[in-house]
């Protein structure tokens, strides 16, 4: 048995995108992003930290013109070759750092989902962010940032989540997430185990990264000293406001 403990979200673009149930997420979120695409008659996306472009794919559908962009250069391949399929999406490689230098101008909408805002760590550096967030986009724009509800009480109740199994090539993969608060970074263990045909344990892998503690009340300051005007909170479900004592993430709408 391969035992081995890493750090800072490592997962193959492909393991990744099978832990995720898209059709039953979409079920929840699609009526969700098109009506806020719609209202503001958005025609030019950015999709930040898109993974394997699930999102992106999507709303290519909503809009003319689709940009995602992802740190890693395999989760863009991967995206590339098993996801898109619509022409007018274009991906590429880079972060926040890298945004203020794209060339495709201003953008009608910015979404940043799945937690990739709280993965950049520090407080600083999730300022910054917001901040190239905000210069990127046109009058009037919309930005969409999701993150997990970092309050204290809510990481310690669901401080395990329920295990992602997939099974691929003769194999069974387990994955559980272990979050552990602290009032400047979370701490969050991905937890993988590899079974072969016979159900017997060939890897276990921890791989550990540190999320910004982004509490609603920091979020909105920084937000707001980076010059977004009003902030709109959604639960996780997206239909109701959000409640800090009862969703375990949350959708914020910042409007400029």
């Amino acid at each position: 048995m391969e035992k081995k403990q890493g750090s800072n979200f490592k997962f193959s673009p492909d393991l990744y995108d099978g832990q995720v149930n898209w059709e039953n997420r979409f079920l929840a979120e699609k009526a969700f992003f098109y009506g806020i695409f719609k209202s503001k008659t958005a025609k030019k996306i950015l999709d930040i930290g898109c993974g394997p472009g699930r999102h992106a794919q999507l709303f290519s559908s909503f809009v003319d013109e689709v940009y995602a962009m992802d740190p890693s250069q395999d989760m863009i391949d991967y995206a590339k070759e098993k996801v898109i399929t619509s022409e007018n999406v274009k991906l590429t490689t880079g972060g926040f750092s890298e945004l203020a230098n794209i060339r495709e101008g201003d953008f009608d909408v910015i979404t940043c989902l799945g937690n990739t805002l709280p993965i950049l760590e520090t407080r600083k550096k999730v300022k910054n962010a917001l901040k190239i967030t905000r210069k990127k986009l046109k009058k009037g724009g919309i930005a969409i940032f999701q993150f997990i509800n970092f309050e204290k009480e809510m990481i310690e109740k669901n401080r395990y989540y329920e295990p992602k199994i997939l099974h691929k090539e003769s194999r069974t993969y387990i994955f559980n997430r272990h979050f552990e608060y602290d009032k400047l970074k979370t701490r969050v263990d991905f937890i993988s185990t590899v079974l072969n045909d016979k159900n017997d344990i060939e890897a276990f892998n921890i791989d550990t990264t540190l999320m910004c503690t982004l509490k609603i009340r920091i979020f909105k300051k920084m937000a707001l000293n980076s010059g977004f005007k009003k902030i709109d909170y959604f639960g996780n479900n997206t239909k109701e406001s959000f409640d800090k004592n009862r969703h375990v993430s949350l959708f914020a709408i910042l409007r400029t």
